[in-house]
């Protein structure tokens, strides 16, 4: 199957998380930056991708904490650092239980990654209203992680994990 088809047939079968997320970014709403949906990265595929700051965002079911699943996480990871493309990824279950944390932190790594705070485009789209910079005391503070392991962590207390690779991953161990 070529990637333009395969990345129709994964739009078709987005799970329910998948398909809320694409809703908050699609078409400008999240702050006028543009998204895409299941987008080809070499032979991976991206759930959402902002191809303005190289960013992708992930949401992951529990197939991703099986060996098989965390292996090829790390294959793919290790190519898209390569290719400077941040990987933002997520639990269904953090989406689900702190969706404005988790759209937050999505801003975060874009305000980080391109200096914007928005883009004035599709401005009449605009589902997702960033804070003002001048409410912005500090560094943003990442959603708590349970290890040192760079897969997500399932809450152990009802707190909620993210895993940032690339160049986040630098600036949270600052």
């Amino acid at each position: 199957m070529n990637p333009t088809a395969r990345a129709r047939q994964l739009r078709r079968d987005q799970t329910d998380e998948e398909k809320e997320l694409w809703r908050a970014v699609k078409a400008g709403r999240f702050a006028g930056f543009k998204f895409r949906r299941q987008h080809p990265a070499g032979n991976f595929f991206l759930d959402c991708y902002c191809p303005l700051a190289r960013l992708a965002v992930e949401l992951d079911g529990f197939q991703h904490g099986l060996p098989e699943g965390i292996k090829r996480d790390e294959e793919r990871e290790a190519f898209l650092a390569e290719q400077d493309i941040e990987v933002l990824r997520f639990w269904n279950h953090q989406w689900k239980k702190n969706r404005e944390g988790v759209l937050l932190e999505i801003w975060h790594a874009l305000h980080r990654r391109t200096g914007c705070v928005k883009v004035m485009r599709k401005e009449q789209n605009h589902r997702f209203v960033p804070p003002q910079p001048e409410q912005l005391i500090g560094e943003p503070k990442p959603l708590p992680r349970h290890s040192s392991s760079p897969r997500p962590s399932p809450p152990s207390d009802g707190g909620e994990g993210v895993r940032r690779t690339g160049e986040a991953q630098e600036h949270a161990h600052e």
